[in-house]
This record gives C-alpha cells, sequence and structure tokens, in this order.
C-alpha cells in the first residue's frame, strides 16, 4: 500500500498525471439544439459538419475542438479560445472572431470572407488556401502564420504583427 502511494506521488511530480478538461457534453447538446453557448466549455468537441451557422459562442473554450467542414457563418466568437482547433474547410463568412484566440489553429481552406478577426491572435495558425477577401485583421497577430495561397482581396491589416508569417506568394514576411 505503501509503495503505492510512493508510486503515484512519483509518476505526479513527473507530470505524468494531468488533468483533462473535456467538453461538456450538456453544453455540446445545447450549442447543437439552440446555437446559443455564450462562455460554454467545448474543448476537444468533435462537431464534423454541423450546420451552426448564427451561433452566439462569445467567450466559448473550443480550444483544439474539431469542427472541420462546419457551418459558422454570421457566428460570434468574440474573445473566444480556439488554440489549435481544427477549422479546415469550415464556413466563417461574416463570422466575429474579433479577440478570438486562434494561435495554433488550422484554417485550411477556410472561408472567412468578410469575417471581423480584428485584434485576433493568429501566430502560427494554418490559413492555407483560406478566402479572406474583405476581412478585417486590423491589429491581430499573425507572426509565422501560413497564408500560402489565401485569397486576400480588400483584407485590411492596419496595425497587424506579420513578422515571419508566410504570404500567399510564398515570401516569408519581415
Amino acid at each position: 500500500m505503501k509503495s503505492s502511494a510512493v508510486l503515484l506521488g512519483a509518476i505526479a511530480s513527473l507530470g505524468l498525471i494531468t488533468t483533462v478538461l473535456a467538453a461538456n457534453p450538456e453544453q455540446v447538446q445545447q450549442l447543437i439544439n439552440t446555437r446559443q453557448c455564450e462562455g460554454c466549455l467545448l474543448t476537444d468537441a468533435v462537431l464534423y459538419s454541423y450546420d451552426l451557422s448564427g451561433a452566439n459562442l462569445k467567450g466559448a473554450n473550443l480550444t483544439s475542438a474539431a469542427l472541420q467542414g462546419s457551418n459558422l457563418n454570421y457566428a460570434v466568437l468574440t474573445n473566444g479560445k480556439l488554440e489549435k482547433a481544427n477549422l479546415a474547410l469550415v464556413k466563417l463568412r461574416e463570422a466575429d472572431l474579433s479577440g478570438a484566440n486562434l494561435a495554433g489553429a488550422s484554417l485550411l481552406g477556410a472561408d472567412l470572407t468578410g469575417a471581423n478577426l480584428t485584434g485576433a491572435n493568429l501566430q502560427g495558425a494554418v490559413l492555407e488556401g483560406a478566402d479572406l477577401r474583405r476581412a478585417d485583421l486590423s491589429g491581430a497577430n499573425l507572426q509565422k502564420a501560413n497564408l500560402l495561397k489565401a485569397r486576400m482581396a480588400g483584407v485590411k491589416l492596419e496595425g497587424a504583427i506579420l513578422k515571419g508569417a508566410r504570404m500567399p506568394d510564398g515570401r516569408e514576411s519581415k
């Protein structure tokens, strides 16, 4: 008994035991049913190809969530936590992502036409082939983001940080 307690303590001290935050199943169902989930805990949620257009996800935690192929057109994700989220091929037309944290997120081929990304953190995000036409990226952090082949006609970039970003033409921003 004493040796198992010592072993457990040693494992914990090595950091091998971690607390895992996972999506709250009731909140996932609430989002699907009502499209209202302000401040919800949706970490690691799996929501492939859902129609969540117009959803209110203001301040929601979608860290590492899998939303690829979903429709989030006109959704409100202001101040949301979307670090390392899979948003590949997601429709985010006219969505409000102002102040959202999308660091390391995959937005491969995403449609962000007219989206509000003012002050968003997109550091290290993959936006390859994304449609960013008319999007507002004013004050956004795009350091080391991959924008290769992204469509950027009419994008607002005032005050955006682009250092080390891979630009649509393949060059690296200085």
